[in-house]
């Protein structure tokens, strides 16, 4: 008698999905339910928590510092939105442009800063903003008769438009080529017409070229809106030290870090953590509801 393999077309499919079931368990979905049970606890030693009820939750409320983290992080967010936005979308209807030069170098030039390590990128901007009187952009002031400032440690918005600045070079890059790619899938056809019926390049832009990339638009606010609260690589470099004045640089996903791991305090950090996820799957609804994600356009 023939004896039947492991391997059979009916095993087959959940033997070939058992290593994604079983690390998307293993990495997500335990570290989620270990993360609730934490918030409830606080710890007292190594590997040992004591029950504390809400009052993880509860700490939430009076916490001086959480506000300032949750302004930073909405500061930031919106900052980049709006930065990455108009900018990538300019830069890619010129480098969509046949008659831009050289247009395809600067296509490749563009996502460099992309494939740059999140710890030299910071590095770098740290010692570019520095409070040195010699560092680049004091030199620059300097030539401009104005004093030489201390940018990361100077204000809260000073603070904020670092980590713009900082995310949006090493972003952009990506961001102009998901609307490049969006840009090539709009029909010539569409723009002949349109000039045809006398729009000039405005009317053009905004009546055939924003509702051609409507989709890769909605995607990009996205991505940018939740790279922005959940930000942590940038904040951490470029304010390596545990404290700021004011909490300048201080994101949400950093003071959980600080809390976790500098604090020790892991039930506090789990509670910060699922209060961010929680309030992360309401604004996942609110945008697909605002912007009608998954409905079927009618003809």
């Amino acid at each position: 008698m023939k004896k039947r393999g492991i391997i059979t077309q009916k095993t087959a499919p959940y033997l070939f999905c058992a290593p994604f079931v079983l690390s998307f368990c293993i990495f997500l979905i335990y570290p989620m339910i270990n993360m609730i049970y934490l918030s409830f606890r606080k710890m007292q030693g190594i590997g040992s928590y004591r029950y504390v009820g809400t009052a993880n939750y509860k700490r939430i409320l009076t916490d001086t510092h959480i506000g300032t983290a949750i302004w930073n992080s909405i500061g930031f967010t919106v900052g980049i939105i709006v930065v990455n936005v108009v900018l990538a979308l300019l830069l890619a209807v010129v480098l969509n442009n046949r008659l831009t030069p050289l247009r395809n170098v600067f296509r490749s030039a563009i996502y460099i800063p992309a494939l740059t390590s999140i710890i030299v990128a910071g590095i770098f901007f740290r010692l570019f903003f520095g409070s040195n009187a010699d560092t680049p952009l004091n030199t620059v002031m300097r030539f401009f008769g104005a004093a030489p400032k201390e940018w990361l440690y100077d204000t809260k918005l000073t603070g904020i438009i670092t980590l713009v600045i900082t995310s949006t070079w090493r972003w952009l890059g990506t961001n102009v080529l998901y609307f490049l790619s969006a840009l090539q899938t709009i029909p010539e056809e569409l723009y002949d017409a349109a000039y045809v019926d006398g729009a000039n390049a405005r009317q053009r832009f905004f009546h055939v070229t924003i509702p051609g990339i409507r989709p890769i638009l909605i995607f990009v606010v996205t991505i940018l809106t939740y790279g922005g609260l959940r930000m942590f690589g940038e904040s951490y470099v470029l304010w390596p030290n545990n404290t700021t004045p004011g909490d300048i640089g201080l994101t949400i996903v950093l003071y959980i870090y600080r809390t976790a791991f500098g604090q020790f305090d892991m039930g506090y950090a789990s509670a910060m953590s699922v209060v961010l996820f929680v309030f992360l799957m309401i604004l996942n609804i609110i945008y697909i509801r605002f912007f009608g994600i998954g409905k079927k356009e009618e003809a």
